[in-house]
């Protein structure tokens, strides 16, 4: 009897708790979300304007016009007015060498010229106005005039060339002889450029050849100078691929100033693209295997699907979703998600 008492209790018991009904109290979302902190982005503007695929390259300045100066005789170098550095015109006397024996053998020269000139007129006397070309020559030769002038001229040339002139406006480098040092024929005394006309010789992969046309606009980074760029232009490329699979050519430099042969530095050449929406390439980011930048609105990040295009390295093409002027998030996004609070940090200026 006891049993069937404390099962009847039991039973009862059980069916109390089951006729309960549990009470949850709701989270307070509005609540939740003002307490998270919202996340500080870097921000940039979409803008609607050409692509720019960028080139990247590296080479060496040098100028378009550099000569060297050579002794055209040998002697002992009696003077040197120039040194590195020094800025010449065309044409001015740089240095001489020791040219007794040239001007020497140049007054013999003319004596003798005019010895044989003597002859000639005295011998002609009377008959030059009915001397045909033919007796003319025949009686220069009897006179040895010819020869006289032929000699005097090349004792004129052998005495020139004991002065040594600048070939051309420019600056001395490579001084390679010292004043009072015998040279010889043919020997090297220095080099002269013009520092006004520099161009940056450089090579670019193959599969970039396609981009290039004449006049593209390059930024030119010499190692030098650090954050300083110089402008400069294609002029020319070789139309021929080496056996590393690159391309030579040269750009032009607008400015100079500061700049030396021999510098190396890094090219940028734009080419620009179509007009379409542009925005910094690290507003890209990956989500569930797609393409998306999030953007900026009313202190939300907006998760939006995009096709992309060219890719320079700096900026990316974006094809379809995203509107000129659209304010996108350019940091922090690989954390965000939909709908995300956010609090903008930086703006960051696009180069147009």
């Amino acid at each position: 009897m006891f049993k069937k008492l404390l099962l009847g209790l039991l039973v009862i018991l059980v069916c109390a708790c089951k006729s309960q009904k549990t009470e949850y109290e709701e989270p307070d979302v509005e609540s939740l979300r003002k307490d998270i902190q919202p996340t500080s982005v870097a921000i940039a503007t979409a803008t609607y304007r050409p692509f720019e695929f960028l080139i990247n390259s590296s080479g060496t300045i040098s100028s378009e016009n550099e000569l060297k100066i050579s002794f055209q005789s040998s002697g002992y170098l009696e003077s040197l007015s120039i040194k590195n550095g020094d800025r010449v015109n065309v044409g001015e006397v740089v240095g001489k060498l020791e040219n007794t024996q040239q001007a020497f053998a140049r007054q013999k020269a003319q004596v003798a010229y005019e010895k044989a000139y003597i002859t000639f007129r005295d011998d002609s006397l009377g008959r030059l106005s009915n001397m045909n070309e033919a007796v003319m020559n025949t009686m220069t030769l009897k006179a040895g005039l010819r020869d006289a002038e032929i000699n005097l001229r090349e004792a004129q040339i052998n005495l020139d060339n004991t002065i040594i002139k600048s070939p051309i406006t420019g600056v001395i480098a490579e001084m390679k002889e010292k004043q009072g040092e015998a040279v010889s024929a043919g020997n090297e005394l220095c080099v002269v450029y013009d520092d006004s006309n520099l161009e940056l010789t450089a090579k670019i992969l193959e599969s970039d050849y396609k981009h290039l046309k004449m006049g593209l606009v390059a930024d030119i980074y010499p190692l030098a100078f650090k954050d300083q760029s110089f402008e400069a232009y294609l002029k020319e490329v070789n139309p021929k691929v080496d056996e590393n699979g690159m391309i030579e050519l040269k750009l032009k430099l607008k400015e100079t100033l500061g700049l030396l042969p021999g510098m190396n530095a890094n090219a940028i050449i734009r080419v620009p693209q179509a007009n379409n929406i542009i925005v910094p390439r690290e507003a890209l980011v990956i989500k569930s295997g797609r393409q998306v930048v999030f953007t900026y609105e009313n202190g939300l990040a907006k998760w939006k699907y995009v096709e992309v295009g060219l890719d320079n390295g700096v900026d990316i093409e974006i094809l379809s979703g995203l509107n000129d002027g659209d304010q996108v998030i350019v940091s922090e996004n690989l954390q965000l998600a939909h709908d995300a609070q956010v609090s903008i940090a930086t703006e960051i200026g696009n180069n147009n």
